[in-house]
């Protein structure tokens, strides 16, 4: 496949930017679907991983201080920063010394507020499209609390840790950490080995209290930026900027800082993922709206609402099956967006193609307009051929609002809690699934087979399921 996300992971949790980007694996692009999952995509695509595993689990904020950071008036947010904005003079020996300077006096402002909030904004560019995700955090002394909008809620009093996602309503996972491990090492235990997009994480929770400032742009890599070194330092009108660089020389990032507060601003990174295509190019913008205050509006406290306790992420989630053609497709009875019902049984004697996606899946976007093509021909054809969409862990008003956006005119159906998709076995997304007449499984496909960017190689995709489905169509597959 040449794209796809994991529908699970992107609704959970992780980090890097490995949650909220493409997934290069075995020539496709793919993206992680809504449930955790041991290991994230391949180690190739490691990159990308932090803000993975932050995606995919899916929580309601309820805390007064969440509130209080989201319904504040952001601030103006600052400008992205660029690498070019750099001198000769701004990479001397002596601004390098300044930037570390300027880093652990940032570092030092997030571990001494007795109290913080943050909004931040990430924004994601990449070949595939434009993705957008939003996360909230609140520290006081006692604790924290961090959700990632409409997929998880962590919270932490002493050295309790708490996940829950929107998911899972009848469970919560905890774990006691020890008094030798760091928080932020025990976050990135609980998200399977990414972590948390928020600096306060870094700053706040990581290391020891007092570190030499030569280490600290290591707490920065925000997953994406390997093994960074400081390499500039400037000034500007709304504060410092810091600039880091990878060791391997695929990525770049500029720590924007408050000149009065000292927190970070915003923080714009340039990676290349490892694995990805010659010229494949990702840009990453956190935009952060940082305050500090004496106390939160309300202290910091575990909440289980009832719900019962398990010891990992996975058993928050339903495990997936696995299918393979030849088996019977699983039955469904889902809402269509045009108000109507459709079941797999209603369908029996027809080929049947279903493609499940998401929003917020960048190669699911990219080749939907191919899949509205599809739908258009199977209409016109004379075959018993339908095509649905299968919109998976979303509202209807979120699904809704793009689909007409876009105006395709083939149906979109509706799984909300990701049943139909867990039954189809849809680790990752796009997931193209063929069912025959007889209601067997013809074909399964992850990820894009095709550059949607590229003509030409849409087209041949395109004939060759066009063939494909004639073929069952007419009793020979």
């Amino acid at each position: 496949m040449v794209g796809g996300y994991h529908p699970s992971f992107r609704r959970a949790i992780g980090s890097d930017l490995h949650a909220i980007t493409p997934a290069f694996h075995r020539g496709r692009w793919v993206t992680p679907a809504p449930r955790p999952m041991p290991s994230f995509p391949p180690a190739g695509t490691r990159t990308m991983r932090s803000l993975t595993t932050a995606l995919i689990t899916g929580a309601v904020l309820t805390a007064a201080p969440f509130a209080l950071a989201q319904e504040a008036a952001p601030k103006a947010p600052v400008a992205k920063a660029n690498v070019s904005d750099f001198t000769d003079a701004d990479k001397s020996e002596a601004s390098v010394e300044k930037g570390y300077a300027a880093l652990a006096r940032s570092r030092k402002a997030y571990r001494d507020a007795s109290a913080l909030t943050e909004s931040i904004r990430i924004e994601l560019t990449s070949p595939m499209g434009k993705d957008s995700f939003a996360l909230s955090s609140a520290y006081d002394k006692n604790g924290f609390m961090i959700s990632m909008k409409d997929q998880m809620d962590i919270t932490s009093v002493g050295r309790e840790l708490q996940l829950t996602i929107p998911a899972s309503t009848d469970k919560y996972m905890s774990m006691t950490v020890a008094a030798d491990q760091s928080m932020e090492s025990a976050l990135g235990q609980m998200t399977g080995g990414g972590g948390i997009p928020d600096p306060a994480v870094a700053f706040r929770l990581a290391g020891k209290e007092e570190m030499d400032p030569k280490e600290i742009p290591t707490l920065l890599s925000m997953g994406a930026v390997m093994n960074p070194s400081l390499i500039g330092f400037r000034t500007s009108d709304a504060g410092e900027q810091v600039l880091l660089a990878s060791s391997d020389g695929q990525g770049t990032s500029i720590i924007s800082i408050n000149g009065k507060t000292s927190l970070i601003d915003r923080i714009d990174i340039e990676t290349t993922p490892p694995g990805a295509p010659a010229g494949f190019k990702m840009d990453l913008a956190f935009i952060i709206d940082g305050k500090v205050m004496k106390a939160l509006p309300s202290p910091i406290a575990l909440d289980n609402d009832g719900r019962t306790r398990v010891d990992t992420v996975e058993e928050l989630f339903p495990q997936p099956v696995t299918l393979s053609a030849g088996q019977e497709a699983p039955a469904f009875d889902l809402d269509s967006l045009d108000g109507g019902k459709v079941s797999l049984a209603s369908l029996r004697g027809n080929v049947v193609v279903l493609d499940f996606w998401a929003t917020w899946c960048g190669p699911c976007r990219a080749g939907m307009p191919a899949m509205n093509e599809l739908a258009e021909w199977a209409g016109s054809s004379g075959s018993p051929i339908k095509v649905f969409a299968i919109n998976i862990g979303e509202s209807r008003e979120k699904a809704e609002e793009y689909w007409k956006g876009q105006k395709f005119g083939f149906p979109c159906l509706l799984d909300p809690k990701n049943e139909s998709a867990m039954a189809y076995g849809a680790q990752s997304i796009p997931l193209t699934v063929v069912i025959g007449p007889d209601g067997m499984i013809a074909e399964i496909e992850v990820g894009l087979s095709f550059n949607p960017q590229d003509d030409a190689s849409k087209e041949k995709h395109l004939e060759a399921m066009k063939a494909k489905l004639q073929k069952l169509a007419a009793g020979k597959g």
